[in-house]
């Protein structure tokens, strides 16, 4: 029977009251760097030569006025492998098992990692991804950049084209209409 093979734990999105309060504190408290935005509601940041290892997602006003000091909510957490054609894989192993996707099969435009998120058994959001930009002096140059979050390729450079099941209603409301829609 099939198994994913993920090489590491990859990265981390939590949602957060404020984020620039959020990301002052990573960046000058704990040190990481911005790799880029989406919108002002989103950043993305590393530690090393992943694109991102941690990202922070602003919560909106209702989740803000829910919000229970001392919980921080997880939007989700990922786990490497080594190419979309196991990402492709693991998303027929889902299928097969049942387990309910979120979204994907994708590939964001923050980080150009191809995506596949599901629900655990306690409706925790998890990610299997791959091909993530590298940052460092061995890999091309990259400049942080703020990307539109209302453009599908910020959301997916493949407009839905290998999504599995429709976008989550939360995701479908942000983005503007395909062209050919």
């Amino acid at each position: 029977m099939y198994r994913p093979r993920p090489t590491k734990l990859g990265h981390l999105v939590l949602k957060v009251r404020d984020v620039q309060a959020s990301l002052a504190f990573y960046r000058d408290i704990v040190g990481l760097d911005v790799s880029d935005w989406i919108d002002d509601r989103m950043v993305f940041l590393r530690s090393g030569q992943d694109h991102h290892d941690l990202a922070l997602l602003q919560m909106s006003p209702d989740e803000v006025a829910r919000h229970e000091p001392g919980r921080s909510p997880v939007e989700h957490f990922s786990y490497h492998v080594e190419s979309i054609d196991e990402v492709e894989a693991i998303a027929a192993m889902l299928v097969e098992r049942g387990v309910p996707i979120d979204r994907g099969i994708g590939k964001h435009g923050p980080g150009g990692n191809s995506f596949l998120v599901f629900r655990d058994p306690d409706g925790n959001n998890v990610e299997f991804y791959s091909d993530m930009i590298q940052v460092g002096p061995d890999f091309p140059p990259h400049e942080p950049q703020v990307w539109d979050g209302a453009e599908m390729a910020t959301f997916d450079r493949w407009a839905l084209d290998h999504f599995l099941v429709p976008p989550p209603e939360r995701i479908a409301k942000i983005l503007k209409p395909r062209k050919d829609d």
